[in-house]
């Protein structure tokens, strides 16, 4: 499965409601696991007032459905990084 690294950023609808930061999050895992994917972790960036969340999704498809449902709420804007783990990363780079 392909993983991604996305940065959340709250939009200003997304603050006044900042406590109900959980359950958005659930909201969001539950609709990310929907599409094929799963979140592998997530943090809060304390000094950005950001998160990093890394997932996986099975295709580029499924990322992209999710980021759609994740933008419609509002809540929050990103940007979304495709990312290989290391050992992935050597056996293209030794093979090309």
């Amino acid at each position: 499965m392909a993983i991604y690294a996305s940065y959340l950023k709250m939009t200003a609808a997304g603050n006044k409601e900042i406590k109900k930061s959980r359950e958005r999050f659930e909201q969001g895992k539950r609709g990310v696991e929907k599409l094929g994917g799963k979140i592998l972790d997530a943090y809060y960036i304390v000094s950005k007032g950001e998160y990093l969340i890394i997932s996986e999704f099975p295709d580029h498809d499924a990322r992209v459905k999710s980021m759609v449902h994740t933008l419609q709420e509002g809540n929050v804007s990103y940007e979304v990084f495709r990312i290989l783990p290391i050992e992935e990363y050597f056996k293209l780079v030794e093979t090309a």
